[in-house]
């Protein structure tokens, strides 16, 4: 199958309902129909298997310029937040400059910890997909799978997406130090 055939039929690849459920679920319950931004910060391997490559790799204080900027110019009233790092430090950081939500699924057996993982994600991938904007992690195919769904399920514009990159200079100068966060 040709790609661009392929990609006419990305409307109809969808979710079960039950990850829509949850997601539209917990956009009503943290956000109450105000539009929010949601945010794919891509960290653990990436910190290894993208640092040569520029613009890929974002830290606490860039991700928080780059959402600042975007509630800023779109008024937005949340953030939502999906993200690998297991760096505590970094996300207090962004906790405290941004205060967003995070989804998580409940405990689960360790047996069925891969599947509530997948489920998790997927939820993710929804919950961002709703947002009214998106600012993503470049060469993540997470972040690729987030834009398909924005367009091709929820209709959103093309450039509402968009990927976390090198600050223009007079705001990387504008964002918080490492210390000031």
């Amino acid at each position: 199958l040709p790609f661009a055939a392929a990609l006419g039929l990305r409307p109809y690849v969808r979710f079960e309902q039950g990850v829509y459920d949850r997601a539209a679920a917990f956009v009503a319950q943290q956000f109450g129909g105000k539009p929010f931004l949601a945010i794919h910060w891509r960290r653990t391997d990436f910190l290894v298997a993208r640092s040569t490559q520029p613009g890929v790799l974002q830290s606490a204080a860039s991700v928080i310029r780059h959402a600042r900027r975007a509630i800023e110019r779109h008024g937005l009233a949340g953030v939502y937040l999906a993200t690998d790092s297991d760096d505590q430090a970094e996300l207090e950081a962004v906790g405290r400059a941004l205060s967003p939500m995070r989804y998580g699924p409940a405990v689960v057996p360790t047996t069925a910890a891969l599947r509530a993982r997948a489920d998790a994600a997927n939820v993710e991938i929804a919950i961002c997909a709703m947002a009214a904007r998106f600012l993503g992690t470049k060469t993540s195919s997470f972040t690729l799978a987030i834009s398909e769904e924005r367009q091709s399920v929820f209709g959103h514009a093309a450039d509402t997406n968009e990927e976390m990159g090198e600050l223009p200079k007079e705001e990387r100068a504008a964002a918080p130090s490492h210390d000031e966060l």
